[in-house]
């Protein structure tokens, strides 16, 4: 009897132990609120998630990995990863516009860890919804850690604002999905930030600076104010984006009578000119695809994605814009860099008959001659790293342009923004069907 008893004191066990759940199910409440990790001065750090209790709680996406991949492929996880967030911070809707992005490194030695950030660029985030990078000392056995119940690296975990699983995946294509079916239950709420820049005059463009612009609802009701900063860029932070919604500009004496008056992207790429109303003053009508211009500040799609629409077209080139990244002032490829070329080599011995063309730019800072010869050094690297990897030179063309087609107002001598320069600083690839 007592072997009976224990036996089935064992298979009782035994079945709480197989039942019980190795991973967070989708819908589980996170075991607690506040986790606690080391920051980059090696202090315990309290991190609130969401609980359901607060109504400014956010959507939080929780990133942990170790240094068991490459820097590489580290780099390329991430960088895919704040592509997506910024799409839909910037251009999106209720709950998925405020995402917060929290790294975990599971690493037990704390100077491996500091010089991976440097090597990854993780402490130089693009996201600016990213919070300070974090360590787990622990590893897998770090409460957090388990909390999450994390059985490989790199994984994601995105916490609703209720506290919950929303969502557990490795896969950034997954988590754009997700997002996208955020956004759709939600459209009746979209929400953005719209910021753009006003210029003045006819030929030479100057910026509208500390000037007042007003976010008109409708003809009449002005629901929000600012005022241009010295490079005449403005913002509206939070903004319903399904309202019928115009940007008004102050009558002062800069504008009465005075030269025409645009409303420009911040990198200085024009959208429209101003028109006078029935009452004289400067306004303009943001329509759906002008609020998709003043808020995005992402490509939704990459290189591969581009090229992939692209060929099943009667097209016969096309050009795809790339953040190709070197040292200033050089023209060393860093990783981020070889990240963007594998995936055009990807292409290239896809589409045998495809050919290629590199355009490099530079802004108009610095040297004419300089920055076309820099020009041409980069796209002539870009060429090389290409034809090491195994591509015929034969399909390859370098171009370096310099400063000759900026884009922007943004010429020898102009005082421009960072943003603006910025935006003439490119790499071009020309895919040509043969």
């Amino acid at each position: 009897m007592k072997k009976l008893i224990l036996f089935a004191v064992l298979f009782v066990g035994f079945l709480a132990k197989a039942q019980r759940p190795d991973r967070l199910r989708v819908g589980e409440k996170i075991p607690f609120s506040r986790i606690v990790l080391l920051n980059q001065d090696r202090k315990a750090t309290n991190i609130d998630l969401p609980n359901g209790k607060n109504t400014t709680d956010r959507f939080v996406l929780v990133y942990f990995y170790s240094s068991d991949k490459s820097v590489k492929e580290l780099i390329s996880f991430n960088s895919d990863v704040e592509r997506i967030l910024n799409k839909y911070q910037n251009n999106s809707c209720k709950g998925a516009s405020d995402i917060e992005y929290v790294t975990i490194c599971l690493e037990k030695d704390f100077s491996k860890w500091q010089t991976l950030l440097t090597e990854t660029n993780y402490n130089k985030a693009k996201f600016t919804g990213k919070k300070t990078n974090y360590l787990a000392e622990d590893g897998l056995k770090d409460k957090t850690v388990s909390a999450f119940k994390v059985s490989k690296t790199p994984s994601l975990f995105l916490v609703n604002p209720k506290g919950r699983l929303y969502l557990e995946t490795d896969s950034f294509e997954v988590l754009e999905k997700t997002f996208a079916n955020i956004c759709k239950v939600n459209a009746a709420y979209s929400t953005a930030d719209i910021s753009g820049k006003l210029l003045t005059g006819d030929k030479i463009k100057n910026p509208l600076t500390e000037h007042q612009v007003y976010l008109v609802k409708g003809n009449a009701d002005t629901i929000k104010t600012t005022s241009t900063d010295s490079y005449g860029d403005f913002v509206f932070k939070h903004i319903d984006t399904t309202q019928n919604l115009s940007i008004r500009i102050e009558q002062n004496a800069k504008t009465k009578g005075g030269p025409k008056v645009y409303l420009a992207k911040q990198n200085g790429e024009i959208v429209s000119e101003f028109k006078r109303n029935t009452s004289g003053n400067f306004e303009y009508k943001l329509l759906s695809v002008d609020v998709e211009k003043l808020t995005v500040t992402e490509e939704d799609d990459d290189i591969t994605m581009k090229y992939k629409k692209f060929s099943g077209t009667n097209k016969k080139d096309l050009t795809v814009l790339e953040n190709v990244y070197y040292e200033s002032a050089k023209f060393g490829l860093l990783t981020e860099s070889e990240i963007v070329l594998d995936k055009v080599i990807v292409i290239l011995n896809a589409s045998p008959n495809v050919k290629l063309e590199v355009v490099s730019h530079t802004d108009a800072q610095g040297d004419d001659a300089s920055n076309l010869k820099l020009s041409e050094n980069r796209s002539n690297a870009v060429i090389n790293y290409l034809v090491s990897k195994g591509i015929d030179r034969s399909r390859l063309k370098a171009v370096g342009k310099g400063e000759l087609e900026i884009r922007n107002r943004c010429a020898n001598g102009v005082n421009c923004s960072d943003k603006e320069h910025e935006y003439n600083r490119r790499t071009e690839f020309k895919f040509i069907k043969s």
